[in-house]
């Protein structure tokens, strides 16, 4: 597979960050619960005062993102969610934004519900389309949000391209790569200008942790997000910084075991005659297959398939015996989401079916079980149900 980066990449992310202990040599870095930090010439500040603005375990963690990144500087946040508000943040009353039509409910909840009182206008559109990006470009347009692979039905857009094209036009290029993670793509090197990722899921990866990251490309916008996420108090807690950085380490091998499952359990659905379409990059039947054959190092841990007969999605459910079902995903646990019930419950039906977010839809966040039990128990729940 052609890519921008061999997946050797993988021993920097365990060994990012392994100088940040300077006192004993730590080779994980030290929890640092302190609110504030003693100064003992007032006038001559240490680097650290107070954990709002800045704190050293979670710089450790945000430094390891910007190298991994490729960026000038990392934030962590509270949530993916403090990420996603911090990047919208940017803009003001009169300003407009292209946002990826098939996107996470949470992004569209909070631009319907808090930024379009404020005056931010959002566009939904196909951010694997220049011409649907172009058509609808204004003059006051500042930004393209891209969700990369989309929420739920796995779009995949060219970066490169389309960063070229906000370029040209003096747009921002913002990036959620949660569902793809920096091992597998850095938006970055493609032209992004910002990067983030909700690393409540594949980062963290055990479901025990709720954290958002973003790195920068540019200076300038890194004081200006930095700025907002001080002010606005969104950063994350030494603990959970912890945690996220220990997810880092083992993020590469939990990818490559996940991706195989994904790739097994996508090949062995799409023989079920009870199931069509599946949407699953990995598959060359997916229009985004190509794409992320020549841009990433691998096609991903989600899928998401239709049941032919929408009726047998409670049943399936009901059969399945240790598929965790619920909105998370991300986890070592293979997990199921109804996009209608979870992801997009906070759109309102009209909006879901202008999407296709219908009751047949189940999204798939494959783990790190044994392949073969998990394409039976997924056979057996869906045959007996329909």
């Amino acid at each position: 597979m052609a890519a921008m980066e061999s997946n050797n990449n993988a021993t920097r992310f365990i060994h990012t960050g392994k100088e940040i202990e300077p006192h004993f040599a730590a080779v994980v870095p030290a929890v640092y619960r302190a609110t504030s930090f003693h100064q003992q010439d007032p006038w001559n500040p240490p680097p650290y005062d107070y954990s709002r603005s800045g704190n050293p375990t979670r710089q450790a963690l945000e430094d390891a993102i910007a190298l991994l990144e490729g960026g000038v500087r990392g934030l962590a946040f509270s949530s993916g969610m403090s990420a996603i508000t911090t990047a919208f943040l940017l803009f003001q009353a009169g300003d407009h934004i292209l946002v990826t039509r098939d996107c996470q409910g949470g992004t569209q909840r909070v631009l319907r519900g808090l930024f379009q009182q404020w005056g931010l206008d959002a566009t939904y559109v196909d951010t694997d389309n220049l011409d649907d990006l172009a058509r609808e470009t204004r003059a006051n347009t500042k930004a393209v949000f891209i969700e990369n692979f989309s929420n739920p039905f796995l779009r995949v857009t060219d970066i490169a391209q389309v960063a070229e094209w906000a370029k040209s036009v003096n747009l921002l290029t913002i990036v959620d790569n949660t569902f793809v993670t920096p091992y597998l793509q850095k938006p970055l090197a493609f032209g992004a200008d910002v990067v983030l990722h909700s690393a409540s899921k594949m980062i963290a990866g055990h479901s025990d942790v709720t954290a958002g990251v973003m790195a920068i490309q540019h200076e300038t916008l890194a004081k200006r997000l930095y700025f907002i996420q001080n002010a606005c108090g969104l950063a994350l807690s030494p603990d959970d910084s912890y945690q996220v950085f220990r997810g880092l380490k083992t993020l590469p091998a939990r990818m490559e075991k996940a991706q195989a499952n994904a790739m097994l359990l996508a090949q062995a659905l799409s023989q079920m005659p009870e199931v069509a379409p599946i949407y699953f990059p990995g598959l060359s039947s997916h229009p985004g297959h190509d794409i992320a054959q020549r841009t990433m190092a691998g096609f991903g841990t989600m899928l998401t398939f239709r049941l032919k007969d929408g009726d047998a999605v409670r049943g399936m459910v009901e059969r399945l015996r240790f598929i965790v079902i619920g909105a998370g995903f991300g986890g070592a646990e293979t997990s199921i989401s109804l996009p209608e019930l979870h992801c997009h419950a906070a759109l309102t039906s009209q909006e879901r079916q202008l999407r296709q977010i219908t009751p047949d839809v189940v999204r798939v966040s494959v783990g790190l079980e044994n392949g073969d039990d998990l394409v039976e128990e997924f056979r057996r729940a869906i045959q007996s149900a329909s």
